[in-house]
């Protein structure tokens, strides 16, 4: 398979994660590391479903976020739990979008560097906020 095949990666029209891992799978085993580098640095904005997070020791929080109910792949990020306190109240399925960077694909997920988070739903309200 020629270079060619990586390099179509990179003018992709399409760029939701759906078509980008899509995109990525398509491409022979040894080949798909190269074509998720096509990607990386990439700015998306993505309507998203918040599915789970983690509280980390240095104040961030470490999103899961899942982007069509039909894949197991999921979107995930760090965020700074000051700059969004709401986070602690957000349940899962509960809708949002995400701004970000890709940083990173696997097979199963796409990893970005979050710029954004925009609650699509009224954002939770915290119980000392009141």
């Amino acid at each position: 398979m020629s270079a060619n095949t990586v390099t179509k990666s990179k003018t992709s029209s399409r760029l939701d994660p759906v078509a980008i891992l899509a995109e990525i799978q398509a491409q022979p085993p040894l080949m798909r590391q190269e074509a998720a580098k096509a990607y990386i640095g990439r700015m998306v904005n993505w309507p998203v479903t918040f599915a789970n997070a983690s509280e980390q020791s240095s104040g961030l929080a470490h999103l899961i976020f899942r982007f069509d109910s039909h894949h197991i792949n999921m979107i995930t990020g760090n965020v700074s739990l000051s700059d969004y306190p709401q986070l602690r109240a957000l349940r899962s399925g509960e809708r949002l979008r995400v701004r970000g960077t890709i940083r990173k694909i696997d097979q199963l997920f796409i990893e970005l560097d979050i710029i954004k988070l925009v609650f699509t739903q009224p954002a939770p309200v915290l119980a000392d906020s009141v």
